[in-house]
């Protein structure tokens, strides 16, 4: 497992701001990044690429795992907890999702956005605290 950081290639962007920081090849006649100049920023070349067993691999405590998207409890049950970490997509609601953490806490599963999920959990839980401590205070009658 080699882990080198992944390299950045800035475009032209911190002169032209309108080309944001995403990669596009530089097609300008007299530009110097497109000629490779020296004292330009570098240009992507097909070494630059990482090694195909690392590549879209999430790195867990060591272990190299495959991350595999869980949008249901069926989903869950299919992880090899060994070889793959599950990350519960966003479109999953908060009261399933904590379920998922259980069960999959239960097989013995790995999930890569937990800390989210707990996050939004209890903040859902002091909102709807707040909701009916709210709404108590309004029905009792004041005397």
């Amino acid at each position: 497992m080699n882990q080198l950081k992944k390299k950045k290639f800035k475009r032209q962007c911190f002169w032209l701001k309108r080309l944001g920081e995403k990669w596009r090849k530089p097609r300008g006649r007299q530009s110097k990044l497109k000629k490779e100049k020296k004292g330009k920023q570098p240009v992507p070349k097909i070494g630059f690429g990482s090694n195909k067993k690392e590549r879209n691999m999430i790195i867990v405590k060591g272990e190299l795992k495959k991350p595999v998207r869980i949008t249901n409890m069926k989903d869950l049950e299919k992880i090899d907890p060994k070889k793959e970490i599950g990350i519960v997509a966003s479109s999953v609601g908060t009261k399933k999702a904590i379920e998922m953490l259980k069960k999959a806490k239960e097989l013995g599963i790995k999930i890569f956005n937990k800390k989210f999920i707990e996050k939004k959990g209890a903040k859902k839980a002091s909102e709807n605290k707040e909701k009916t401590e709210k709404e108590e205070s309004e029905k009792k009658p004041k005397n």
